[in-house]
């Protein structure tokens, strides 16, 4: 009889940052994520030179959430990034808008 101990890398702990559905896209996409419960958080979108098009900062409820994003309110084309901010998880995922 042996003692076995697993320890996992890289867990989640309850957060997760989804990718852009539909993506690419030309008209609007939504963007989900999963937080462990309540909290403030901040979803920012940038471009390839870093600057900021849109940020949605709010509190956000426990589990699945999800942000619908407009072409017309991001005023870009071509690849875009978005980050999930809170205060302790940050993720970042790579959309794409077509003309």
């Amino acid at each position: 009889v042996m003692n076995l101990n697993l320890n996992f890398t890289g867990v989640n702990n309850g957060y997760e940052l989804y990718q852009n559905v539909p993506n690419p896209f030309v008209k609007s996409t939504v963007v989900g994520f999963n937080l462990p419960s309540s909290m403030r958080g901040k979803l920012t979108v940038y471009d390839v030179t870093g600057k900021v098009l849109k940020v949605v900062e709010q509190t956000f409820n426990k589990g699945n959430n999800q942000v619908t994003l407009t072409r017309s309110e991001l005023a870009a084309s071509g690849i875009l990034y978005y980050t999930l901010e809170t205060a302790d998880y940050t993720a970042t995922k790579k959309m794409i808008i077509l003309e």
